[in-house]
């Protein structure tokens, strides 16, 4: 292992100072060359340079070849860069996916083959990221922007206002996350929801929900997260909260962090107290190093490490267990 890690070390100083040694070689050359021509220019320069026209020709050899490579690759380098990013001049059609006229694009490859030789989608096909000139509608949705990454990657969608997207009331001005899979990349009708931010004030799931509430979709079910401000669900104002539902999008399970002091039956349980439902009309409340419960008719308390679940309704004490088995980390 010591043996690699000099080996590696050693090469990276190598190629540090053969980095160097280029850049001060093209330094150089773009001064160097100048100062030739301008000691052309002056006699006195000019009698000493014929004197040594092998040395000094031989220098200017070296400078102007220097010279004509660089701003060659900078030429290339520029050239290529406007390949990969067109600006369309007409509408295009790529299989199911229309770009209009005037779409900013920046494109993966221009080679119609990949390192192992192998044959890619390229050019037009191998788009990564779009940019509008005006909103542009694509499967019903109106966006500014596309971005497509690869494989195991998500993409998003820029909303141009606040609109539905498969059946969510999504906040214009923010990203829509699809997953698309490689072959169907250029096929809009399958693109899949992933994730968008909810417009702010959106009901759902009998919850009005603020600014930056986030759904999401996991195997065909889907979770609702907001951090912060507090949100009312089922008469109790939270914090942090997680939402499950359903494929039907009917709500289940939900958790998340007490925004005020709550009494349920004979037990008080302060504000930060982590509160989680996993069925209907039962709540779990789970105390943290930093907060506990108390029983206010026999002052017995709860602390980290034990969860106790209630009846919603009556505040009836169903049981009280170690965290371990119940899915509630100890902190």
């Amino acid at each position: 292992m010591g043996g690699f890690s000099t080996a590696r070390m050693l090469a990276l100083i190598v190629g540090a100072m053969m980095y160097g040694t280029l850049l001060n070689l093209v330094l150089l050359s773009f001064i160097g060359l100048p100062l030739l021509l301008i000691a052309l220019l002056i006699p006195a320069c000019r009698q000493r340079m014929r004197r040594q026209p092998r040395h000094f020709g031989a220098l200017a050899g070296v400078c102007a070849i220097i010279v004509v490579c660089v701003l060659w690759k900078i030429h290339r380098d520029d050239q290529l860069n406007k390949a990969h990013h067109p600006q369309l001049e007409q509408d295009v059609q790529l299989d199911g996916l229309q770009l209009p006229a005037g779409a900013k694009l920046y494109l993966r490859t221009l080679e119609p083959l990949d390192a192992q030789g192998q044959p890619q989608p390229h050019g037009l096909r191998s788009l990564v990221y779009a940019e509008f000139a005006a909103p542009h509608t694509i499967n019903g949705v109106e966006v500014t922007e596309l971005q497509m990454y690869g494989s195991g990657s998500s993409s998003k969608m820029l909303l141009s206002r606040d609109q539905v997207v498969a059946g969510w009331p999504c906040a214009g001005g923010t990203w829509v996350t699809l997953d698309i899979a490689d072959e169907d990349r250029l096929q809009p009708s399958r693109w899949r929801f992933s994730a968008c931010r909810l417009v702010t004030g959106a009901d759902v799931a009998g919850v009005k929900w603020p600014d930056s509430s986030e759904v999401r979709q996991y195997d065909g079910r889907f979770r609702i997260g907001l951090a912060s401000p507090a949100v009312v669900i089922q008469g109790i104002a939270l914090s942090n909260l997680s939402l499950d539902l359903d494929e039907q999008r009917q709500p289940g399970r939900w958790n998340g962090q007490l925004a005020q002091d709550l009494t349920l039956g004979d037990w008080h349980y302060p504000r930060g107290m982590r509160v989680r439902q996993d069925a209907p009309g039962t709540l779990m409340f789970s105390p943290s190093q930093s907060d506990c419960a108390q029983n206010l008719r026999t002052g017995e308390t709860l602390d980290a490490g034990r969860s106790i679940q209630q009846r919603r309704d009556n505040g009836a004490v169903l049981w009280i267990k170690p965290n371990a088995g119940l899915g509630v980390a100890d902190w």
